[in-house]
């Protein structure tokens, strides 16, 4: 399998934990094609666990976006150019997930739920998929 990165995922300097993860995510929807139960990814932070069906790694279709990726695909188009010009220094990546729920540790009961999340990469302790 080949995988090729364009567009909003390129940047001079690679956060491998956003690589890792959104690579991770293409084998796994490759894996489960034809499978009608699909696993949803599990991230661990400090403070809770998230669960998504998904980390979002098409192509943008503004048909099917949400009002917060469509902001996040406007913002990267307005910051890219000023990145490429060497002013800014992105350590840190960003994933966006799809349909998600998040369980606070302190709090497990109050399960809070988002269409669409956008999660820093410096928040993830580990990953994992649901059974």
């Amino acid at each position: 399998m080949k995988i090729e990165f364009t567009g909003h995922e390129l940047n001079p300097g690679h956060d491998m934990k956003k690589l890792e993860i959104v690579t991770a995510q293409c084998l796994i929807e490759e894996m489960q094609s034809g499978i009608e139960d699909h696993r949803k990814i599990q991230i661990t932070t400090s403070n809770s666990l998230i669960i998504a069906d998904k980390i979002n790694t098409e192509e943008p279709n503004e048909s099917k976006m949400t009002l917060l990726d469509k902001a996040l695909l406007q913002s990267e188009d307005t910051i890219f150019p000023i990145m490429k010009e060497g002013n800014v220094t992105n350590m840190y990546g960003m994933i966006v997930l799809s349909n998600v729920k998040i369980v606070p540790f302190a709090n497990p009961d109050n399960v809070i739920k988002y269409e669409s999340y956008a999660l820093y990469t410096d928040h993830i302790m580990g990953f994992g998929l649901t059974e």
